[in-house]
């Protein structure tokens, strides 16, 4: 061994870098609702404490000269909701089915980010024309506007309630199934208890593959790992890693460094 291999072993840097480990999380499909999380939650926080939460109900007085029987009877009650929640309620339903539409569909293209956007915003420029001026579009303003959903913010503090327990059992079971990617091997930890695989560096690939514009969008950047091992026919798919493009990386460059033991020549 020359003097470069042995100063590089003392350089700390390079120690430092040999010791770096990156760990590999995916993710279901589920992850990507965290913008109906969040949007669920500012839409509660509004109606609780900006908006009005409270139904108006819209009273109707008894006639004058009404019979004993007429009176007896329990007068209907009409309940109208208030203009925030529904502007609230179509707001979420289309974010909502927004999210749908990224888990239940992969968008490799930009072409189909342009086709989803010219849909919802179609969807909101005919909303808010009925809502707004309803003769303009004839009867197809008047059958838009008689749909007025509502829903007040008890619903959408459940909603957030369960969503985030959903996400905090998904980060937790996170731990039960990931990649340690070290200088020397890569670790396949999973099951319950933890069962370790362990795999050699040596000439081990990985490849990376953005097959959904909308999931590879701030703020996942997700994508799909391929982890081919040394001397191994199954190739491990990865799907929904988070940061795809620095893990990827990451785990490059410590595969790089591949860990030498130095011994110095003993003296004769």
């Amino acid at each position: 061994m020359n003097a470069n291999d042995q100063q590089d072993s003392n350089n700390p840097d390079m120690a430092e870098r040999i010791k770096d480990e990156v760990r590999i999380y995916f993710y279901p499909k589920v992850v990507f609702l965290l913008p109906t999380l969040v949007y669920c939650f500012l839409a509660a926080c509004y109606l609780q404490f900006v908006g009005t939460d409270a139904l108006a109900p819209a009273t109707q007085q008894a006639p004058e000269q009404a019979s004993v029987e007429e009176v007896e009877e329990d007068m209907p009650v009409t309940i109208e909701a208030s203009s925030p929640q529904i502007t609230v309620t179509v707001i979420f339903m289309l974010v909502f089915i927004f999210n749908l539409v990224v888990i239940g569909f992969d968008f490799p293209s930009n072409r189909f980010i342009a086709l989803i956007a010219f849909l919802f915003l179609g969807v909101a420029v005919l909303w808010i024309l009925s809502k707004e001026n309803p003769e303009l579009l004839g009867g197809i303003g008047d059958f838009v506007s008689s749909f007025k959903p509502s829903a007040n913010a008890t619903f959408y503090w459940m909603f957030s309630i369960l969503l985030g327990c959903l996400f905090c059992i998904m980060f937790l079971a996170r731990s039960l199934d990931y990649w340690e990617i070290r200088p020397n091997e890569a670790v396949h930890v999973h099951g319950l208890p933890r069962h370790k695989k362990r795999y050699s560096a040596h000439h081990m690939r990985f490849e990376m593959e953005v097959n959904d514009i909308f999931e590879h969008m701030w703020p996942f950047k997700a994508g799909r790992l391929y982890i081919r091992p040394t001397n191994e026919k199954q190739q491990y798919v990865l799907d929904n890693v988070m940061n795809v493009r620095k893990v990827n990386d990451q785990a490059n460059q410590i595969l790089s460094a591949l860990q030498v033991q130095v011994r110095e020549d003993a003296e004769v």
